[in-house]
């Protein structure tokens, strides 16, 4: 081995493995074809509402499409969300530029985020203005019929107005659990109060989910 060679591992070799590169987004990995199941429960009847599988029927570079069918129903819808898992439609619900209920990496206790968007119905041609404030708050372990996956609890609070009648106001409080691993969340609770008064109080929990190789 010439001189020069030497070096060069030396040099390898005090230059260690090469860093892991953190991920560019939050759905980094993901790929047509994998699939997350839901149960849906009413936490103030405390009872199933639905079971659903949202499927990603295709990745584009700015968009991931998915579909959403329903246990014993033969409809399916469409939610298209950005490479952050923000909603850019959700079926006949279009927000500009997003609605916030995503993630943002890097991942870190005490990340905030705000985001300001618009909201309309396509089949009604109501429209709404909303705020979306998030904060990650803690890192926890969280257990379902899927498996125990490390998380991160994300808080958000959303408050949305009609444009036609700003005076009645919609809240929503969710809290998120998001696990890395499996580029999407677990676990997630919405409180949605309109005019300050709770209407629903539901939960959806991860309970089965396949991802391509």
């Amino acid at each position: 081995m010439g001189r020069f060679g030497y070096i060069a591992l030396v040099s390898l070799a005090m230059a260690g493995p090469p860093a892991a590169q953190s991920p560019r987004d939050a759905s980094e990995g993901v790929k047509v074809g994998d699939w997350w199941t839901y149960d849906q429960k009413d936490e103030i009847a405390g009872k199933l509402i639905d079971t659903y599988t949202s499927t990603v029927t295709e990745i584009s570079p700015k968009e991931i499409v998915t579909s959403l069918a329903f246990r014993g129903r033969s409809t399916l819808g469409v939610v298209i969300f950005d490479h952050d898992w923000d909603r850019i439609l959700n079926g006949s619900l279009r927000y500009n530029p997003n609605d916030g209920h995503g993630v943002r990496i890097p991942l870190a206790v005490g990340k905030e985020w705000r985001v300001e968007f618009s909201e309309r119905n396509e089949q009604s041609g109501n429209s709404f203005k909303g705020t979306s404030v998030s904060k990650i708050a803690a890192q926890e372990t969280i257990t379902t019929d899927a498996g125990m996956f490390d998380t991160f609890r994300i808080e958000r609070q959303v408050k949305q107005f009609n444009t036609r009648d700003p005076s009645t106001l919609s809240e929503q409080q969710f809290v998120l659990w998001y696990a890395p691993q499996i580029n999407h969340w677990v676990r997630r609770t919405t409180l949605t109060k309109v005019q300050k008064r709770t209407v629903s109080s539901t939960s959806d929990q991860l309970i089965d989910l396949s991802r391509k190789q």
